[in-house]
């Protein structure tokens, strides 16, 4: 169950990244928590996104405590914190995978047909939020309960748990629903709001420069969601090995290091509260002086009656 020396060199290079990553999302969502402005339900995906590499870095943290005082875990203790890694990491896939479509798709209708779904169907939008939910737990339970394709499979020699497919052909099925489809989906509409906002540039200044600025930000995180996250994903479920995940593993964490990043940044809102975050504690370190009130003599105001 324990690491190898190997594995725990490894693991140590994992916490390197994990433990700024975690820095960073703490610092976002205290400025989340401190400045109503930024509570909007037009972030709603954005948020959602965020919360799910925040609790890949919690599993991160626990994976190498068990691993590392596997001495004193029991097996049967293990064996849950093993089954939760391992549902774990394939439900958070399929969240942020979807979460990124339906983030671009609610930006598209903002630019493309100029409405805001977040502002007129917020009731809409969160339903769509819990449904999103349920459809990662729908593919999981019908695949691992159901008909029984997917397994958890625990790897003692390396102390890795991983979900089993029951062949390739399975693999690439569930690769298809992870990854294929979203990136389709997600070409598709980058391509049309891209195509939009190049035509639109004799339109309003501000609205278009807010636009683009909208479509940088999703074209950066979505190209390093696909760079450092996606390799992981294609080794999960394709390889039946786990050893090239290790490696393809710290492209996930650097994504998880990235995001919160992109958006304190880029996002306009964001610069703008870091700015009056940073003036204000400037202006809290600073000495101020203060300046009492000036008083004439009695003296010096009869000689200058009699002048």
């Amino acid at each position: 169950m324990a690491w190898s020396p190997e594995l725990h060199q490894i693991g140590r290079i994992y916490l390197t990244l994990a433990i700024p990553a975690f820095i960073f999302h703490v610092l976002f969502w205290i400025q989340v928590a401190t400045h109503p402005a930024l509570r909007q339900m037009s972030m709603l995906w954005v948020y959602n996104y965020l919360i799910t590499d925040i609790l890949l870095l919690v599993q991160l943290f626990v994976e190498y405590s068990t691993r590392t005082m596997s001495r004193c875990v029991s097996p049967v203790i293990f064996y849950v914190f093993c089954a939760i890694e391992a549902y774990t990491d394939s439900y958070m896939t399929v969240l942020e995978a979807y979460m990124l479509v339906c983030l671009n798709i609610t930006r598209y209708y903002l630019i493309v047909k100029n409405f805001n779904i977040s502002s007129r169907y917020p009731y809409i939008l969160l339903i769509f939020n819990v449904c999103l939910y349920l459809f990662g737990l729908a593919i999981l339970l019908i695949q691992t309960k159901l008909f029984g394709i997917v397994k958890l499979h625990e790897y003692r020699k390396n102390g890795s748990c991983h979900l089993d497919y029951e062949n390739t052909k399975t693999g690439f099925v569930n690769l298809s629903i992870v990854l294929f489809i979203p990136i389709i989906l997600n070409c598709y509409f980058m391509a049309v709001t891209t195509i939009y906002v190049r035509r639109s540039q004799l339109a309003a200044r501000s609205q278009h420069t807010k636009h683009l600025q909208l479509l940088v930000q999703f074209f950066v995180l979505y190209i390093l969601w696909l760079i450092l996250w996606a390799p992981n994903v294609v080794v999960s479920y394709v390889l039946l090995t786990i050893e090239p995940s290790i490696y393809t593993r710290f492209g996930s964490i650097a994504s998880a290091l990235c995001d919160p990043l992109i958006f304190m940044f880029i996002d306009r809102r964001f610069l703008n509260v870091w700015k009056k975050t940073l003036c204000r504690i400037l202006r809290s370190g600073r000495p101020q002086r203060q300046i009492g009130p000036t008083t004439v003599s009695n003296e010096l105001q009869i000689s200058v009656a009699q002048q």
